[in-house]
């Protein structure tokens, strides 16, 4: 450019002896002018191409994290997942031995037994080919009939108590001249839930579980015994129970290592038994994030008996057992408000067709928002309201008005990237993320229309009138309508609508 410049200036010096000096000084002055803006044009289309670079840059990073999140949430479920306890939960049915036969070979006396070997425990484990193959991936409740060699077990070392003292009996026959199915009350008191985690999916709580169901053999004359109820505390009631019937329930979504359990036993005198247990412990449960921070989760304790079917026992709640169950007045967590317990009654499939009767605790909890909507939407707004104002609300130049926009892209990359570690089980479905796609849509926008409606360089070419009436009516809509986006969507997501 600046070789044809000096070109053209060559040529009009030769032809200034001919030509008058005031044309000579205007053809100058105009060939400087169209110099300079060609000159300008080229160097304002290099910075229009950065910045579109730079835009694209900026939303393939913010997808990018987000992905990122979503992975590292898959990952933090699968490692869950993994654990046995959650094992035992989703893999309730498959305990071959733990379903006695239904006919009543197990009621009849010891010389029945003895004619009809076929219905102990022991022969069903040896006729049964299917024990051997799923041991290892049977629950717990199947582990009592390995200890039905005295002989062996007397020369091995000792192991560790059972989590759940249920689970000490595997001996002593079922009830008989009772009617099927045995009913067994089930109540539920939380005392304390000291901790709920989002990124494991765990919650850590103690409660009371109590169980009532009835059996005439453990009946007792009041009057040789002086008393209508015999009780029985922690290691003696833990004795007691391996000499009796149980119902054999478990808590299948305890995390046993580290759980407490203390038990207590009443007898009554017209066979009624009622144990009540003291749990403390870590349990899995399923969050539900997508409303985060106006979410409302359910904190699952989940019971089932896998060693009788739905044919032998019925768990079941009457009016007793429902005021037994509740929340602790007093009960307090951190950043939560208690909602109340509800239950609910499920059966699974077992693996040989027979039904599990299984009862489902699950406790309300509301998230109390108000601290983390101010370290979500003051950061957010902040980032966006400067170079909203240098757009809409004053008369800036081009140049500044897309470096508050870079800024302000940047900062939001930066502020994504930051919740993505601070909370990294929240997903692309959350309200968070939306709010922050929303943000990155709304810088877009307004980049588009610095460059081109909000630009007089483009808007001298159009017609005046027109692009008055467009800048007047965008330069409310366009903040004023994304303010209005978030507001809705934060209130449909606050009350559930």
């Amino acid at each position: 450019m600046r070789l044809v410049v000096w070109r053209d200036r060559y040529k009009l010096s030769q032809l200034k002896p001919a030509l008058p000096k005031v044309m000579a000084r205007v053809m100058l002055s105009l060939m400087r002018r169209r110099s300079w803006e060609m000159r300008r044009l080229k160097t304002f289309s290099i910075y229009r191409i950065f910045i579109f670079c730079l835009l694209f840059i900026s939303f393939y990073l913010a997808t990018y994290i987000g992905a990122g999140t979503n992975l590292s949430t898959t990952a933090i479920f699968a490692e869950s997942k993994a654990n046995p306890a959650a094992t035992e939960t989703a893999k309730p049915s498959v305990n071959p031995p733990v379903n006695p036969p239904v006919n009543p070979p197990v009621n009849k006396d010891n010389a029945t037994e003895a004619a009809n070997p076929v219905s102990k425990d022991n022969a069903i484990e040896a006729a049964n080919p299917v024990n051997s193959v799923n041991k290892d991936n049977a629950t717990e409740a199947v582990k009592p009939p390995v200890n039905k060699n005295n002989a062996k077990d007397n020369g091995k070392k000792p192991t560790a108590p059972d989590a759940n003292p249920l689970g000490l009996n595997n001996l002593v026959p079922f009830p008989t001249n009772v009617a099927l199915p045995i009913k067994v009350g089930v109540s539920l008191f939380v005392n304390n839930i000291s901790k709920i985690n989002e990124a494991t999916n765990t919650f850590e709580s103690q409660f009371d579980l109590r169980y009532v169901w009835k059996d005439p053999r453990l009946a007792f004359d009041t009057g040789e015994m002086g008393t209508n109820r015999l009780e029985f505390g922690q290691e003696s009631a833990v004795a007691k129970l391996a000499t009796i019937w149980n119902p054999q329930i478990k808590i299948t979504n305890i995390i046993e290592k580290d759980a407490q359990i203390v038990p207590g036993l009443f007898i009554h005198y017209d066979g009624e038994v009622e144990l009540i247990q003291r749990v403390k412990a870590t349990f899995e449960t399923k969050l539900n994030l997508d409303a985060f921070p106006f979410d409302t989760q359910s904190l699952l304790v989940a019971m089932l008996s896998s060693k009788y079917n739905s044919n032998q026992i019925t768990l079941t709640q009457d009016q007793e057992d429902l005021n037994e169950s509740g929340l602790d007045p007093d009960l307090k967590v951190n950043g939560w408000n208690p909602q109340g317990i509800t239950f609910k009654m499920t059966q699974l499939r077992a693996w040989n067709g027979a039904f599990l009767r299984q009862i489902e605790a699950r406790v309300g909890m509301k998230r109390i928002p108000n601290a983390i909507l101010g370290s979500i939407f003051t950061p957010f707004l902040l980032t966006l309201i400067v170079p909203t104002i240098f757009t809409f609300f004053s008369n800036v130049e081009l140049a500044p008005r897309l470096v508050a926009w870079s800024g302000s892209i940047l900062a939001l990359v930066a502020l994504t990237f930051t919740f993505s570690v601070r909370y990294p089980w929240l997903g692309s479905n959350s309200l968070v993320s939306q709010v922050f796609t929303s943000g990155h849509a709304y810088q877009l926008i307004s980049v588009l229309l610095s460059l081109t409606l909000f630009n007089p360089d483009v808007t001298r070419r159009m017609d005046r009138f027109i692009v008055e009436e467009l800048v007047r009516y965008l330069r409310w809509l366009v903040p004023i309508g994304f303010l209005g986006v978030l507001i809705t969507k934060s209130l449909l997501t606050a009350f559930d609508w």
